[in-house]
């Protein structure tokens, strides 16, 4: 489990309040001879005494009231020619209190005073927008959906200007929402729909929101306010368009065995030419600069590893591609028909996205270079190998709603193609779908077909071989009561089943899976030393069988794992979570191998302590363990911290994080037969909020001692960045910096310098 991000948007959202509709809105359309507000937090124009305030706020936390106490909270909307602007008016009893750090982008946490905009511009309260903004003027935005009852804050909307101001009882937030980075229908469709939160992180956070919601409701947007002043949407926002390029150029030099140095110019385009439709391009992007995956212990694992998306180009529409994130335990389902990170370098590309008012589509053409890795799943293990070729692929989806106004559920028809060129290809066809039972219950899942005509030969390259065909099949059905919750996954994945265009680690496999939680809601007893807010008991039952895979030899129904896993979670003041659970599990690490008891406990910890330490998080596992490679249970351990501290000076922002994990399993011997280690320091300071100075240090370490028919290892990888990032606008950024690295395996350090501007031009 992901202690964190549970609480950033799980216990946020959710509270014991009592059902009702949520009001409209109240609004007001600019006027031709009204000055646009300027965007700066202070709320001092002559507009805003003209626009009605909404005020009936409610608290949900600790404790569920009617209103919102002390902690008034207003909230104005202005409808521009070309955008939405809203005022919202935060008051503290005790201002002094606030907690609002300066940070870069994407880091308001649950443990700083906030204001949450949610917007759902299609109306089907499927997807939602949304913008977070700190007392310091600190934005963090992205994508919420409710399928998965999740945040994604990868996605930016650099086009929103905010701003915020601290004021004698509080402090006033303003943010310009322009249309271009809203997503809707040409024809209108169904009303336009809004949400606002708020966070005051006290000793007993307090949480309130403009709508009330049900512990038993299956997201978070299910209750959405409509509009007045968009009870139809202007013509002119019918026929918006914007057309956007923007120009990179990058030079850098390297240091390694021979010294070289190179240049590269880039482009990139969004062209919108009406409201329901946005067609992106790229050519020759270097992506090089973005921000270094979090390493990850891979010495005792038997599948591939998932790794976040960062490239704002493949941000884009990822609502409308379909792709999920993983859930707490590692289970990538969402991610069978398309994973943007399979491409590794991509030369050029070209996409389209279509949104309707009930369905919507969006299909993606790209030429990828070189790079990343093949990956061939099977029941014990994912074989890879350095992919050396180019390759085009194709992606296409289009998506149907269900029921009167496309909000009952979807259909997703889709098509993958990946060509390796000489006759060597992998293509999926097949679709995905999603049906609400009720306000408590959906069904979910996917059909695929895929056809393989590769082989991995034992050179490691890609060769020709006869088409296989096989499939992927997952139903999925979840519950969300106010007190049980309940997933249930069915999947059964054919042994030839293989897509370079997503993720899969595992094949040849069928799988079920039962999650269930049974959740208490105490009234948090103030006066106690560890309040509760959430006490809830969980069960974990999975059971894990071959199908049958001939060209492994692997027969049919040979058990691969079985576990039972029961365990608790607590949710305390300060947003601290303590949870628990017993791993009492069987394993085969091979085909025809043992089958091992393997008992452990996990333990893990997530709190937010104070304003500069502002976040911990712990997580150990112990017990015996299985050593995949020696095919044995033996006595081991693993476990990983994280601490983020934020710190002031002289104005200027300081965060500092540090991030490292542990594992190691002993020999039968005595001693130790594996051992693993990561170490990764990041420090960030903060001139402003446009600019930043970014070190990263990361060390890694792998070690085997050999032994009898199993070699031994020492594998180290070290890497450390320096670059100064600049932003000016949406359309104009710079960074200037320096690494060096030594990979595992490789026998010289490598050097390097590089300057990267981007310069974009926009209408």
């Amino acid at each position: 489990m992901n202690a964190f991000f549970r609480s950033a948007a799980g216990s946020v959202l959710l509270g014991a309040a009592a059902s009702f509709a949520a009001p409209p809105l109240p609004g007001h359309v600019l006027g031709p001879h009204e000055a646009r507000p300027r965007i700066d937090g202070r709320l001092d124009e002559a507009v805003w005494r003209e626009v009605p305030a909404f005020e009936a706020f409610r608290q949900f936390r600790p404790d569920s009231r009617p209103d919102a106490g002390a902690y008034r909270t207003r909230v104005q909307v202005l409808v521009e020619p070309h955008a939405l602007v809203f005022a919202i008016t935060a008051t503290d009893p005790e201002p002094a209190r606030l907690l609002a750090p300066l940070l870069r982008r994407d880091q308001v946490w649950p443990d700083q005073d906030s204001v949450t905009v949610w917007v759902d511009a299609m109306g089907r309260q499927q997807i939602a927008q949304f913008l977070r903004v700190n007392p310091a003027g600190v934005v963090a935005d992205g994508v919420y959906t409710a399928a998965t009852d999740g945040e994604d804050e990868t996605p930016d909307f650099l086009e929103v200007e905010a701003a915020a101001q601290r004021t004698a009882d509080g402090y006033t937030v303003e943010i310009r929402w322009p249309l271009i980075n809203l997503r809707y229908a040409q024809d209108g469709g169904l009303p336009w729909r809004f949400a606002f939160t708020r966070r005051v992180p006290r000793e007993l956070p307090i949480a309130l929101t403009s709508t009330a919601r049900e512990r038993q409701d299956a997201n978070a947007i299910r209750d959405m306010h409509t509009l007045d002043a968009l009870a139809e949407l202007p013509a002119s926002w019918l026929e918006a368009s914007h057309l956007r390029v923007k120009a990179e150029g990058t030079w850098r030099r390297t240091e390694a065995e021979r010294s070289a140095q190179r240049g590269n110019l880039g482009l990139a385009l969004q062209w919108r030419p009406r409201a329901d439709w946005v067609v992106d391009g790229l050519w020759r992007p270097d992506f090089s600069q973005d921000e270094l995956d979090a390493p990850q212990l891979s010495g005792n694992t038997q599948f591939a590893l998932f790794l976040p998306e960062k490239r704002a180009f493949f941000l884009e529409s990822s609502d409308v591609v379909g792709q999920q994130p993983p859930d707490d335990w590692g289970q990538a389902r969402g991610l069978a028909a398309f994973y943007s990170r399979a491409v590794a370098a991509p030369r050029a590309g070209l996409r389209a996205t279509w949104r309707g008012v009930h369905d919507e589509a969006t299909a993606l053409l790209m030429r990828d270079e070189p790079g990343g890795t093949w990956l061939r799943p099977g029941a014990y293990a994912t074989d890879s190998a350095d992919n050396t070729l180019p390759s085009t692929l194709l992606f296409a989806r289009h998506r149907w709603g269900l029921g009167p106004d496309g909000g009952s559920g979807a259909l997703a028809p889709l098509v993958s193609l990946r060509d390796w060129g000489a006759g060597r290809h992998t293509a999926v066809a097949g679709f995905d779908g999603l049906w609400h039972l009720s306000a408590t219950d959906q069904l979910s899942g996917h059909l695929l077909r895929s056809q393989d005509s590769t082989a991995l030969g034992a050179d490691g390259q890609l060769q020709r071989a006869a088409a296989l065909g096989s499939h992927n099949a997952w139903l999925l059905w979840r519950h969300r009561g106010e007190h049980w919750r309940v997933n249930a996954h069915w999947e059964s994945i054919g042994a030839g089943f293989v897509n370079d265009n997503g993720f899969v680690p595992q094949a040849g496999i069928r799988r079920s899976t039962l999650e269930t939680g049974y959740a208490l809601h105490p009234q948090a007893d103030t006066s106690s030393a560890f309040p509760l807010y959430e006490l809830e008991g969980t069960l974990r039952l999975q059971d894990v069988r071959t199908l049958r895979d001939a060209r492994r030899g692997v027969p049919a129904g040979e058990t691969v794992g079985q576990a039972v896993q029961p365990g608790w979670f607590l949710l305390g003041p300060r947003d601290t979570e303590l949870w628990g659970h017993a791993n009492l599990q069987r394993l085969r690490a091979r085909t025809g191998g043992a089958l091992h008891a393997a008992n452990s406990l996990s333990l893990g910890l997530g709190t937010h302590p104070g304003p500069r330490l502002s976040f911990v998080n712990l997580e150990l596992e112990a017990g015996r363990l299985l050593d995949v490679d020696a095919d044995r249970v033996v006595p081991g351990a693993h476990g990983s911290v994280f601490v983020s501290n934020r710190q002031s000076i002289g104005g200027w922002g300081l965060l500092a994080e540090w991030r490292a994990a542990r594992s190691r399993l002993q020999s039968p011997t005595g001693g130790w037969a594996l051992s693993e280690r990561s170490n990764a320091l990041k420090l960030v300071l903060l001139p402003s909020a446009a600019q930043a100075l970014r070190l990263v240090h990361q060390r890694t370490r792998s070690q085997r001692v050999g032994e009898a028919l199993l070699a031994g290892w020492d594998d180290r990888d070290t890497i450390s960045t320096l670059t100064w990032l600049a932003r000016e606008g949406p359309l104009r950024n710079w960074s200037v910096g320096a690494s060096h690295a030594r990979p595992a395996g490789e026998p010289q350090s490598r050097t390097e310098v590089f300057v990267k501007w981007q310069e974009g031009w926009g209408r």
